[in-house]
């Protein structure tokens, strides 16, 4: 892969050109990357308003039909609904792993099988989140293993 960088200080915005011989997963993953990169939403500590990246979130949960986005220390009230969410974050690393809850996949650092098929994910920060059943294949998926 060659990467090239073209700085020209009369460019207005960032144009990323993929040039390949086909659309394989590597060139899938590097659009999911790109894309990943480009989300922002706001989420609301004590009355203020913050730009939150997908790179800072570490999850979303919805408790009593509120959404909060967890980072690597705070706790930000999000004025949108979980599907919203998964709308925005489509083909990116953040993915549905429950009822309540979207995990941000490049924030994971460890993960283990738990009981009745769920899965265990422990979190850069340490904290733990459960993956339900029917969301562990495609979270396998995701990090490199197999569908069962």
């Amino acid at each position: 892969m060659i990467v090239r960088v073209n700085e020209n200080p009369k460019i207005k915005d960032i144009e990323v050109v993929i040039n390949c011989k086909e659309r394989d997963k590597f060139i899938l993953e590097i659009e999911k990357s790109l894309t990943y990169l480009n989300k922002v939403i706001t989420g609301k500590i004590d009355g203020r308003n913050f730009t939150l990246t997908p790179n800072q979130i570490f999850y979303f949960d919805s408790i009593d039909n509120k959404v909060f986005a967890y980072t690597k220390d705070k706790v930000y009230d999000v004025n949108l609904k979980l599907y919203q969410l998964e709308d925005i974050f489509l083909k990116t690393p953040l993915i549905r792993i429950n009822k309540n809850t979207i995990l941000n996949t490049k924030k994971i650092k460890s993960f283990r099988s738990s009981f009745n098929g769920k899965m265990e994910a422990i979190l850069k920060n340490n904290e733990a989140v459960i993956i339900s059943r029917k969301y562990v294949p495609i979270l396998r998926e995701i990090l490199g293993g197999k569908r069962k």
